[in-house]
């Protein structure tokens, strides 16, 4: 946690002198929460990075006078998006529902707006580990709309911005007002670091949706996890992303979705005939294409709280859950028995970072949680599906075989 109120806890240095910065302000533009400082030697005025979720490990400083950046290529990634939204702030009174559950003085804040769905849930787990560690503190949690649902139990308050997606990059003046007056409200103030990856939390106090159990299901259920702007071949780089950028602008790019049908079918066929007590789904955004009566078909053209709610427990209940990585494999990943993420080529920097591990036991995650090349052959991926379904009970009592029993 970074400490902002009586008095902001930030050291840093001026970039021309290397005289300690004075900070002065601290500024609210959306996802970046920044501070305004200033150089006592020089009188250099800079704008700089509280260093929080995903700037911790690129901090930045800004001479707006000067069009100077100063931090690594990703910092001043961040540095420019800043800039851009500050030069272009967008004019509209926000409504903001603000909903106090219990009033406190000392309070943390953890703000999970951002330009992306999976950043945004990313950021909202860390209100678990705030509100088991920091009991005497009251959690305030800044969310957008789609993810009211998921505030867990707890908080003292709910601040829900109706800051859409595709601007949570833009600059709301009336969101920073509004911060920074209610936080005068406060005695002590506190900056959640909201990490980008957190892992103190159990998805369920999030969605009220329990895990699935192995012990339960007379039947299994294997559930592919289906988006249509990102399919089932490596769209990320070279000429597919291009031709497939064209098709989709063009709205022609209906025959590449048959495709990806075609291969859940082929997948999902292979795994009905290697285990024949099984069942099968599909969930996820698009419902461009058909699938077979055989397999249930739970996707929809906008997800909402009902939907998101129901596709939860749909994932529950599934043994395995296989999907392309990205956002759509978080809940899937949090509440299913077993995940396999099929991985873009350009994608492997990115590894795990869209799996919600609800395991703690290493031996028992590398069963659980698999990674493999989005371009394996549908046979090979058919034989590791039906084999970490078929074989987990007898691996998984193998492994825990010489741990101490309860009584």
């Amino acid at each position: 946690m970074i400490k902002i109120k009586p008095e902001i806890e930030h050291n840093s240095n001026c970039p021309y002198c290397q005289t300690h910065l004075q900070p002065i302000k601290v500024n609210w533009q959306g996802m970046y929460t920044y501070i305004k400082s200033q150089c006592p030697c020089c009188n250099a005025q800079l704008l700089e990075s509280l260093e929080i979720s995903h700037v911790i490990d690129h901090p930045y400083q800004i001479d707006v006078s000067k069009g100077q950046i100063w931090g690594d290529k990703t910092a001043q990634d961040h540095a420019q998006h800043l800039l851009k939204a500050l030069e272009n702030p967008i004019p509209e009174q926000l409504n903001i529902d603000k909903e106090i559950f219990k009033s406190y003085k000392q309070v943390i804040l953890l703000n999970c707006i951002d330009f992306w769905y999976g950043h945004c849930l990313l950021k909202l787990l860390n209100a678990q580990r705030h509100l088991d560690s920091h009991p005497s503190y009251g959690l305030v949690v800044i969310i957008p709309p789609f993810l009211r649902w998921m505030v867990p139990d707890g908080v003292a308050e709910v601040w829900t911005v109706p800051i859409p997606l595709k601007h949570g990059l833009s600059y709301y003046p009336s969101f920073s007002e509004f911060v920074s007056e209610e936080l005068k409200l406060f005695d002590e103030v506190y900056v959640s670091k909201a990490h980008s990856h957190p892992s103190q939390f159990d998805v369920t106090r999030f969605t009220q949706v329990p895990k699935h159990r192995f012990d339960q299901d007379k039947e299994i259920q294997i559930t592919y996890i289906w988006r249509e702007d990102r399919l089932w071949f490596d769209n990320e780089s070279g000429w597919t992303s291009f031709i497939f950028r064209v098709l989709k602008k063009l709205k022609i790019h209906k025959p590449i979705v048959m495709l990806q049908n075609w291969r859940v079918r082929q997948l999902l066929s292979q795994l009905r005939t290697s285990i024949p007590f099984s069942k099968f789904a599909v969930a996820g955004l698009g419902k461009q294409t058909k699938f077979p009566s055989w397999i249930e078909d739970f996707r929809v053209d906008k997800f909402d709280e009902k939907s998101e709610r129901g596709l939860c427990k749909l994932y529950s209940e599934s043994r395995l859950v296989i999907g392309r990585h990205g956002s759509n494999m978080l809940l899937p990943s949090g509440h299913a028995g077993m995940t396999l993420d099929l991985m873009p080529d350009g994608r492997w920097n990115n590894f795990a970072q869209d799996i919600l591990y609800q395991e703690t036991d290493p031996r028992i995650a590398s069963l659980r949680y698999r990674y493999i090349p989005l371009h394996t052959n549908i046979n090979c991926i058919a034989s590791i599906a039906s084999k970490m379904v078929l074989r987990y009970s007898h691996l998984h009592k193998q492994m825990i075989a010489d741990k101490p029993q309860k009584n």
